[in-house]
């Protein structure tokens, strides 16, 4: 086994042996001339070659339990993690992207010196949020993202997920004793064959809803089909229906064609890719919400039911995992809406009161018509904000309805949604009081009693949003 052959080969070389002794003492460390966090890193290096070098020792048989190599190990900096000092220095990265930049890192790697018993320092554990948030907004089908902690000659995994974190020692990477036992050599092996099991996961098991190790130059593919159920046989997202008499079709997106949305650490947020099939273009949405709001994809079941004006055609729109770790991961797929409306108003070549007349009151009777014909449908949006109205021809749409809320007086058949999108209205959902509203919202636009921790909204507030929009354009 994998195990049985670090140990003989760690006792039979006797450089390994030496260099695993002197980890010991960083002092010790001098005598190959390195020492502290480059010590550790070249150290770490080696575990990594010696554990491929036992792997490629295995017969065929053996070798089979093993996955192809999806990364490699590579210690220099990637891009700079923007409005932060850090850079990722050290990471496994998947081996078919880019080498440098952000979007190849599967596990980034913290080095640290010195032990870390149960309290981790602020310093370190704000470098490692840093990371994943860095990892959260470029890669857009992350469900949670691993570091690795080398601190001493301990290794650690921490985890963090969109609202928690969690925190796994996997044990020493070097001897206890200077004359180590057959039960040190079993402790460092156990340690190196844990690591090794984490590394030979591929990504849809450990960090990403899909398979993104084969993703190349920056595209990813969304494949047209049914069945959803196994995810290790085909690199496929999530299946996006185009029209009716597709059947076997796909939609490559970019990282270029992302559209660029602030991405928090935890709560509510989206990826939005512009993309184009069959000579249409389209808004694709990967949307990660808290169990307790409502899919979004009901939210517009709801307003297309009620017949509600000015709002995107919905092409395709589903969930695709239920549950992780307290979130729903949910796709939209819309049309193109056009450009934001202050964008729109900038076009326009006259600025004299006449067009302001013509051509601001305008976009503002639609959207009042939108947010007035939903909420008398028991439909309040709670989130209108400049990126949320668009104009394409001159007609507005109001997009981004994950922050909706159905009232007492909905109109619409909360138990045919409810059936639909598998969700609790009696937890899911705001419906039954109306006196318990989250603070959600661009705090830019919002109305001034939300601002100032009213607890109760209503279509004002929404109103008062949109005319700071208009203001603001």
């Amino acid at each position: 086994m994998v195990e049985d052959r670090l140990t003989r080969d760690a006792a039979a070389d006797d450089s390994v042996h030496a260099h695993l002794k002197c980890l010991d003492s960083y002092k010790g460390l001098e005598c190959v001339g390195l020492e502290g966090e480059t010590a550790l890193v070249k150290y770490f290096e080696g575990i990594l070659y010696m554990a491929r070098y036992a792997i490629s020792g295995l017969s065929s048989d053996e070798r089979k339990a093993w996955p192809d190599n999806l990364y490699d190990y590579l210690s220099n900096s990637y891009d700079h993690i923007s409005g932060q000092e850090h850079y990722i220095t050290h990471a496994v990265r998947y081996m078919k992207h880019i080498t440098r930049h952000m979007s190849c890192v599967h596990i980034p790697i913290v080095v640290r010196p010195a032990t870390i018993d149960d309290e981790i320092p602020d310093s370190v554990f704000g470098e490692m949020a840093d990371y994943a948030h860095a990892l959260w907004s470029c890669q857009s089908t992350r469900l949670f993202v691993p570091v690795l902690l080398i601190h001493g000659v301990e290794l650690s995994l921490v985890v963090f997920t969109r609202d928690e974190w969690r925190r796994v020692d996997f044990g020493s990477l070097a001897y206890t004793d200077n004359q180590p036992n057959a039960n040190a050599f079993d402790l460092l092996s156990d340690t190196i064959c844990t690591l090794l099991y984490f590394l030979s996961l591929p990504p849809q098991k450990f960090g990403h809803f899909c398979d993104v190790s084969r993703r190349i130059w920056g595209n990813y593919e969304f494949v047209h089909r049914r069945d959803l159920a196994d995810h290790d046989q085909d690199p496929v997202l999530v299946d996006v229906n185009i029209n009716d008499d597709s059947t076997n079709s796909s939609i490559n997106i970019y990282s270029s064609n992302q559209i660029e949305r602030s991405v928090n650490l935890c709560g509510r947020f989206a990826h939005v890719f512009r993309v184009e099939k069959n000579d249409r273009d389209f808004i694709l949405k990967l949307a990660w919400t808290p169990l307790k709001q409502l899919p979004e994809p009901a939210v517009y079941d709801a307003l297309k039911a009620a017949n509600i004006p000015n709002i995107p055609s919905i092409i395709d729109s589903g969930i695709i995992i239920e549950n992780s770790f307290g979130y729903r991961v949910e796709y939209l797929l819309i049309e193109d809406c056009g450009i934001s409306l202050t964008k729109y108003l900038l076009t326009q070549s006259h600025w004299d009161m006449k067009w302001m007349s013509d051509n601001a009151a305008r976009p503002m009777s639609q959207i009042v018509e939108c947010i007035y014909s939903a909420w008398n449908a028991g439909i309040l949006h709670r989130d209108i904000s400049a990126g949320n109205i668009l104009v394409k021809g001159g007609q507005v749409r109001i997009i981004d309805w994950g922050s909706a809320t159905l009232l007492e007086n909905s109109s619409v058949d909360i138990d045919a949604i409810e059936t639909k999108w598998r969700f609790k209205k009696e937890t899911d959902m705001y419906k039954y009081s109306k006196y318990k509203h989250e603070s959600v919202g661009t705090s830019l636009y919002k109305s001034i009693p939300v601002l100032i921790g009213a607890t109760q909204r209503s279509i004002v507030d929404d109103i008062e949003s949109a005319l700071y929009v208009v203001l603001e354009s």
